[in-house]
Order: C-alpha cells, then sequence, then structure tokens
C-alpha cells in the first residue's frame, strides 16, 4: 500500500512507488548508495558541461512515521558520504578526487489523502486506494566545500525541494500510476570562486511512472522524468542557462528480510538542451522497518 517516507533524492528524481504508505509508530532505517556520472557538482543542480563527475555517495537515513491530524505523516534525517571524482573534459586533467561528508537532507512528508494514520492492526486490513502527499526536502548546508575548487561535495547553500505525489490504482495497488511535480529552490553560495556569489533560479521537474506487480510483493517499474530551469549567475553574470532534460528510470523492488525491503533503479538522460547534465544513475536503496 502506498504513501510515504523515503529518504528523497532531492535532484536526481525518483522512481514509481516511492513514497510508501506504513503503520504510524514505525522507525524507518534506510541505507542508501546512489552512483552518479555526470556534467555537475556532487549536487547534480550545479552543472558544467566542461567537466565530467563520478559522484558515489552513500546516505544513513531515518525516517518516523507518524500521525498528523488523523494522516499518515513523518520526519526524517539523511547523512551521506560522498566520494567524488571530477576532471575536465577537453584535458583529462583532474580537478577534485575526495571523500568527505555531504550536505545533511532533511525531511517531512504529509499524506493529503488516501493514507490515514492507521496502527499495524488495522493497516493489514487496509485496501489500497488513490493517494496524494506533499513531501519536502531541505538540504543543508553541511558538506565538505572549498570556495576555490571549481568542484565540490558539498553545495555551500540551502535548498528545499517540494513535490507533491498523485498515485492512482483501479486494481487494489497491483498497479499504479504516479505522477510526482515539483519545484527546487536555492539560496545564493555568497563563498564561491575566492568570494563571489552564485545564484540560480528554481529547478521545476515532472516525473510519471508506472509500477506492476510481477511476482507477490515485488514489482517493476518504468517512467519518464522531466526537469526545466536552473539558470546559474555568478556576480551577475550569466555561467549557465536554464537546462531542458529527459531521462528514462527503470526500477523494481522487492521483499528481503522480515520487515526488510531493497529498491534497485537506473536512470539515463535520452533528450537534453541548453547545457543539460548528461546524468547517469544507479541507486541500490535497503530499508527495514520496526517499532
Amino acid at each position: 500500500m502506498p504513501l510515504l517516507l523515503l529518504p528523497h533524492s532531492q535532484a536526481i528524481g525518483q522512481v514509481g512507488r516511492y513514497y510508501i504508505n506504513t503503520p504510524v509508530d514505525t522507525h524507518l532505517f534506510t541505507m542508501t548508495f546512489n552512483g552518479v556520472r555526470s556534467a555537475t557538482w556532487a549536487d547534480p543542480a550545479i552543472g558544467d558541461d566542461t567537466i565530467q563527475s563520478r559522484n558515489q555517495t552513500v546516505s544513513l537515513s531515518y525516517s518516523y512515521i507518524t500521525s498528523i491530524n488523523g494522516r499518515t505523516g513523518g520526519f526524517g534525517v539523511s547523512l551521506p558520504w560522498t566520494s567524488l571524482l571530477s576532471y575536465e573534459t577537453d584535458t583529462d586533467q583532474v580537478l577534485v578526487d575526495e571523500q568527505d561528508r555531504g550536505d545533511i537532507v532533511l525531511t517531512f512528508d504529509y499524506n493529503l489523502f488516501g493514507a490515514p494514520a492507521l496502527p499495524r492492526e488495522r493497516f493489514r486490513q487496509h485496501t489500497p486506494g488513490d493517494y496524494a502527499g506533499l513531501h519536502f526536502a531541505l538540504t543543508t548546508p553541511t558538506g565538505a566545500y572549498h570556495s576555490d575548487s571549481p568542484v565540490n561535495i558539498g553545495a555551500n547553500r540551502w535548498a528545499l525541494k517540494s513535490t507533491l505525489n498523485y498515485s492512482i490504482t483501479r486494481n487494489d495497488g497491483y498497479s499504479w500510476w504516479d505522477f510526482y511535480p515539483s519545484v527546487r529552490l536555492f539560496t545564493s553560495n555568497s563563498d564561491i570562486a575566492g568570494g563571489g556569489t552564485l545564484r540560480q533560479q528554481p529547478m521545476w521537474g515532472l516525473e510519471a511512472h508506472y509500477s506492476r506487480n510481477v511476482a507477490g510483493s515485488a514489482w517493476l517499474s518504468g517512467g519518464l522524468i522531466a526537469s526545466a530551469g536552473g539558470r546559474t549567475s555568478i556576480d551577475g553574470e550569466r555561467v549557465e542557462d536554464s537546462r531542458r532534460s529527459l531521462r528514462l528510470a527503470v526500477g523494481g523492488g522487492f521483499p528481503t528480510w522480515p520487515g526488510g525491503a531493497a529498491i534497485v533503479t537506473y536512470q539515463n538522460e535520452v533528450l537534453e538542451d541548453g547545457g543539460a547534465s548528461d546524468i547517469q544513475h544507479f541507486m541500490l536503496q535497503l530499508m527495514h522497518k520496526s517499532r
């Protein structure tokens, strides 16, 4: 059954059934591996088509699911550790090769309709139906950052991604259509390139995914992820135009041990315009629920 709480992939995109409902008073522990190849910093929102980056991040996350006005809701925190290798595409000169802490992400999720807050006993008897929820991911400027470096693990700014999920089923949760419109807002980075100020316009996103059970509670998913915006300037001078891209996303989920589950996804950019980030992304996520 669906709604809510997985640690957010704040700039890259999700997969079908990414927001799943859970009984109230549940503690959710997650370990996520993200492998990303792109023309960006560790934060994929900061692009540069003169570089190529290989970013491997392991995040440990915790979420607590509770009742908020009778609806399922929850709070969470994600602690990332990142290995980043970046080099110039023209010269193959290595710009950054380091391992350090990433930007901590705080999350809040709230169901709008379709996922009432239920204890474990009643949750097992609930029939899945259409649902929608709001999801917020606040990225904090806590990651490793060096102002004189052309590429960084940390972004040295705050960012807020707001997502609406609207999920539709016509067969009691056997298959789903998931739609995720989103917007990501940024504060300025006032210490870039030795003291300059980087500003970035909002980035807009829209995702559509279809998923279907294939064996018991295991499922497969396929979808598209569109994004636009994010024009970037330093000290008022434009350094990157607004970007538009379309990515193909495939994935699946399956149970592991009692209380555990796994999700595997892969994304690849299929259309781009305006200096898009050329993202290829693999994710493996292991989850465990406890009371």
